[in-house]
């Protein structure tokens, strides 16, 4: 019962504010001219996998995780497949979307006399980040299916590889491992960590009063937790759900050891869903602009 109250406040709270928020601000980089740059092009991004996620997939999950008591899948093969490519391509997009605005960003301070990406080149940008992640989460649709259960009515949805695939599976997710996390992570750990060693280093030209080097101070310690929020709440928020897959594809003895194998994948996994909560607040509290235009609709 606890563990469906858990899962309930962070599936709840995910699907509205990712739901609303990122409409919201879809709606305020659309309309207004003065939202429309190269970076807000890079969070709309983001901003509309979350979206996906939160109107489209969080409901059924809900209903499967949530409010169903014998946690049986209602919907058949076909939406199983749906729901699971659907969830995959938005955790991936999303993965892949804040590398780019982490290199991004880090080309932006750290070589600004580099021309900044042209419109074409962002559409582009964009249209990859969607693409690789789309072919990437395809096995999550092909091995997706319905299963029922042995002891009880109802079906399991999930992925399901066959015997002879164990190898490919266990290839896979490895490869997920490696591609959609170990190295984007090192890779916006590296970009954040220059940028904030540029910041905090960068001197006022001229003889900056005292109140004047308080301000700067103040602004570079801002800037340098925000820039560690974003990327260690990134890897708080996904690193369970990976270290779970780890032990389930290579040490499956290990969750042997428990009952609550089940009820443990469940709450991980709403732990890294939550993370498009999180990418909603902090970008729309960073963004003066976005909260701005937002009280005028």
């Amino acid at each position: 019962m606890a563990s469906r109250v858990i899962l309930g406040i962070i599936y709840t709270s995910t699907m509205i504010v990712c739901g609303v928020g990122n409409l919201l601000l879809l709606i305020v980089i659309a309309t207004y001219k003065k939202m429309r740059t190269i970076t807000n092009a890079l969070i709309a991004n983001l901003a509309l996998s979350d979206f996906i996620l939160a109107v489209v997939c969080i409901p059924f999950i809900m209903d499967y995780y949530i409010v169903r008591p014998d946690r049986t899948w209602a919907y058949g093969d076909a939406f199983c497949a749906v729901v699971n490519y659907i969830r995959m391509a938005s955790l991936y997009v999303s993965t892949n979307a804040l590398l780019v605005i982490a290199v991004d960003r880090y080309l932006v301070i750290m070589s600004p006399q580099i021309p900044r990406m042209s419109p074409r080149v962002v559409a582009l940008t964009i249209l990859a980040v969607w693409v690789i992640s789309m072919l990437l989460a395809v096995p999550a649709a092909h091995f997706s299916q319905a299963v029922p259960y042995v002891t009880q009515g109802g079906a399991f949805c999930g992925q399901v590889w066959k015997i002879h695939h164990a190898k490919s599976y266990k290839a896979y997710y490895l490869f997920m491992l490696v591609f959609e996390f170990i190295i984007p992570v090192l890779i916006m750990c590296f970009c954040y960590f220059r940028i904030g060693m540029r910041i905090w280093f960068r001197t006022i030209p001229g003889h900056p009063t005292q109140s004047q080097q308080a301000n700067v101070q103040n602004s570079k310690e801002k800037v340098i937790r925000l820039l560690i929020v974003i990327v260690g709440l990134f890897i708080l928020c996904w690193l369970p759900y990976y270290v779970y897959a780890v032990i389930r594809d290579f040490f499956p003895y290990v969750l042997q050891l428990t009952a609550h194998n089940t009820t443990i994948y469940f709450i991980v996994e709403a732990i890294g869903i939550a993370n498009s909560m999180i990418n909603t607040v902090v970008y729309i509290g960073m963004n003066h602009n976005a909260r701005k235009f937002m009280r005028k609709l």
